[in-house]
């Protein structure tokens, strides 16, 4: 985890499905518009886990992206929900189900066991373990 203590989602274009979230030092930072610590362009959002516990923290947001799980860890349970509610709106909703790996081919690296199958307009994304992780990624139009 890093020490930043204020994060700020911003959509660039409304005409863009991208945010980006950016990491201060801490409020005062933000309310003047000073300098980010980081920054991250979140695209080709799948979806979100949250409360899972991660080094003692619990309060815990998973934004799941094709190329970068970010994950934030918040002071209360009511700021966490605050920030689900920030991310669907800006990124969309998508439906989590959970499911088993009976057996995978040994090429694909995917382990038997509990996984989540998140499914966000036209894809669906298979993930497993706590900070989430993306295993595998279907555009739902090219199944069958």
């Amino acid at each position: 985890m890093f020490g930043f203590k204020m994060a700020a989602l911003k959509r660039p274009n409304r005409g863009l499905h991208c945010v980006h979230l950016q990491l201060y030092k801490d409020l005062k930072e933000r309310q003047k518009n000073g300098q980010t610590k980081a920054s991250l362009s979140l695209q080709q959002y799948l979806g979100f886990e949250s409360g899972f516990t991660l080094d003692k923290e619990s309060n815990t947001l998973a934004i799941l992206c094709e190329d970068v799980v970010p994950v934030l860890a918040f002071d209360t349970r009511e700021i966490l929900i605050q920030w689900r509610v920030k991310v669907q709106h800006n990124l969309g909703s998508s439906k989590e189900f959970a499911a088993v790996i009976i057996s995978a081919p040994s090429s694909t690296g995917i382990k038997a066991g509990p996984v989540r199958l998140h499914a966000c307009g036209p894809r669906l994304a298979l993930c497993a373990s706590r900070p989430p992780e993306v295993l595998a990624l279907w555009d739902v139009k090219l199944l069958r």
